[in-house]
């Protein structure tokens, strides 16, 4: 038995020393850039608006919309709507989400050629609070890059630079009038460091050698931790004279269990995100029937809502009471914060509703939409496209959740709140995430997705601290945790540089 553990430790031994070297080298890359992450986070520019800009609507207004819709030729759109702008309340419409929304004047009908690009200009403003700054540039993105990556998930977004000391810019996205993400010279530095060593975006164009190689170091550095741990137990405990061996030692009781969960969780993250089935993301509602037919005269039920501010006022469809077909409805999105508010990142990420309420008047009748003898509500709406637009059925339906913030199922890099969850029982565990007010899918979340969600909210990111100590201090013990590991694999290499002089 003392012959066969002897043997395991001189194996084991000679396995961590030569697993040191690739694997140390895997340890500082990841280990610096993934402290590169919260450093982004937590000292990147600051929205100075969070809740976005309101509307006031007139009867008016909504009367202009079939007529505006018919004289431009109109008949189907994805979406339209009356939304604030710096001229005031106009008609926003969206026909393809590839290209700039269209918007028209609710006083002349009249269109506002290449309007999207101001409207763009006036929300960068809005949201980064820089009223009068020059702008610097302004792009139409469509693609996802290193500065706007792929977790902002909003495409197409338009890039306004302004011309300030740190190169501020922000992404916008005109279809929610939205902040899809904001940067600067230091926030993208440093974003450039965690793409490049964390992970690895400059192989993107070629997939299999970046899984190839980021697999070759993390399995490097999980057999390093698993081989430095077993020593640890099979070797008994006893003096160490030599001060690099001996940190070297105390130091692996630290971080050995948040090295292993964190190399175990990458490994999985990295093999699903390159392989598995991509069901995550955005997507658009279909095209909606906005002939004139469908529109009546009575538009009095606005009154209600005199001097009140909106949203916006947009038009989806819907079953209502007796109806065998859709019908066309007006959508009031009532505010829930006032324009120009700011919150904390704090509360940012833990994510805050921007709506408070909605109602739903047919647009042909201008009576209040009921369904079953109720008022028509969000989550009718969310069944309604769950059905027609993805292909769901009411049988499969388990279970219904307003989201009012973010957490594990869905998280901050969605954007969108509220939004309507619908849980169906369907041999991939279907949960979608549905924006009524748009009538779009924001994220669709099947089990393989969930698990590997689970695994990297809870044992690569710690999300799991959160609750308790907050996500500032969760990132001060992350942080702390790679410095010393940092620290560990110098000790490592010096170890191994001096066995390696001593033996030649």
């Amino acid at each position: 038995m003392a012959k066969r553990k002897s043997s395991l430790v001189r194996s084991s031994t000679k396995l961590h020393k030569w697993l040191g070297w690739t694997g140390g080298l895997a340890l500082l890359f990841f280990a610096i850039s993934g402290i590169t992450h919260p450093l982004m986070t937590w000292t990147g520019p600051k929205a100075a608006s969070f809740f976005p800009p309101q509307v006031k609507v007139s009867s008016e207004h909504a009367a202009q919309i079939p007529k505006i819709l018919k004289q431009n030729k109109i008949d189907r759109a994805i979406m339209a709507k009356i939304i604030p702008s710096i001229d005031g309340a106009l008609l926003q419409v969206t026909q393809s989400n590839k290209a700039p929304r269209r918007y028209f004047d609710l006083a002349t009908g009249d269109e506002k050629l290449n309007y999207d690009q101001k409207q763009a200009i006036w929300l960068a403003r809005y949201y980064s609070g820089l009223k009068s700054t020059p702008i610097k540039s302004i792009a139409f993105q469509t693609e996802f890059s290193s500065a706007y990556p792929w977790v902002n998930r909003l495409l197409p977004v338009y890039r306004v630079e302004f011309e300030t000391a740190d190169s501020k810019t922000t992404f916008i996205y005109t279809e929610l009038g939205a902040l899809a993400g904001m940067t600067n010279n230091w926030k993208t530095s440093v974003q450039s460091v965690f793409r490049t060593f964390h992970s690895w975006a400059w192989l993107d164009d070629f997939e299999y050698a970046r899984v190839f190689l980021m697999m070759l170091f993390l399995l490097s550095l999980l057999g390093m931790a698993i081989t430095g741990i077993a020593l640890i137990f099979m070797i008994k405990k006893r003096s160490i004279p030599d001060g690099r061996r001996k940190w070297h030692r105390a130091l692996s009781f630290a971080i050995w269990l948040p090295l292993f969960l964190f190399t175990a969780s990458g490994i999985y993250h990295l093999l699903h995100s390159s392989f598995g089935d991509n069901h995550r993301g955005l997507k658009l509602g279909q095209p909606i029937d906005l002939s004139a037919s469908r529109f009546g005269e009575n538009l009095s039920w606005l009154e209600e809502f005199k001097g009140k501010a909106f949203n916006s006022l947009s038009l989806v469809e819907g079953i209502t009471n007796g109806a065998k077909t859709p019908r066309l409805l007006y959508r009031i999105s009532i505010p829930k914060g006032k324009p120009g508010q700011a919150v904390s990142r704090s509360k940012r990420f833990k994510g805050m509703a921007t709506e408070k309420q909605s109602f739903y008047f047919d647009a042909l009748t201008g009576e209040k939409a009921k369904l079953n003898d109720k008022e028509l509500n969000d989550k009718d709406i969310a069944l309604y496209i769950a059905k027609t637009q993805l292909g769901f059925s009411a049988e499969q339906l388990q279970q219904t959740k307003l989201v009012t913030h973010f957490g594990p199922h869905y998280d901050f890099r969605n954007k969108r709140l509220p939004v309507w969850r619908l849980d169906f029982d369907t041999p991939k565990g279907d949960k979608l995430f549905i924006d009524p007010a748009t009538g779009m899918l924001v994220d669709r979340l099947v089990n393989l997705d969930r698990y590997e969600g689970y695994s990297f909210s809870l044992l690569h990111k710690w999300n799991f601290l959160a609750p308790l100590i907050g996500r500032e201090k969760r990132d001060i013990v992350i942080s702390v945790i790679l410095i010393a590991a940092i620290g560990f694999t110098f000790l490592g290499y010096l170890m191994l540089f001096k066995r390696r002089r001593s033996s030649s």
